[in-house]
């Protein structure tokens, strides 16, 4: 089956509510597009000029304003393919949800 790119931002958006305690600064209220209001976690999908390749950042909100940082934690790039960022953010995924887990196991 084929990745497609709906796939990638559902699988981005997962990831965002997972790294949620790890996005730093306030909402901005003022002076800024709606959707840099609050920080988040981006996908970027790079070109075929100057390469596919797929990565994801933090931008928005107090902190970030409207750069592109490396996300806390783990690398920024998924992959050259879309197959290749879907496996990407599928582990990145799983491991989390594993190491929340354990936390959760570890905290009884």
């Amino acid at each position: 089956m084929q990745t497609k790119m709906e796939d990638l931002h559902r699988l981005v958006a997962v990831l965002e509510e997972l790294v949620k305690p790890l996005l730093e600064g306030e909402e901005v209220t003022s002076g800024t597009y709606e959707s840099m209001r609050y920080p988040h976690l981006v996908l970027q999908e790079g070109s075929k000029t100057y390469g596919r390749a797929y990565r994801i950042f933090f931008t928005g909100g107090s902190k970030y304003g409207s750069g592109h940082w490396e996300p806390r934690g783990f690398s920024d790039y998924l992959g050259g393919t879309k197959a290749e960022a879907e496996r990407t953010l599928r582990n990145l995924i799983a491991g989390i949800r594993t190491g929340q887990m354990i936390a959760e196991k570890g905290a009884k």
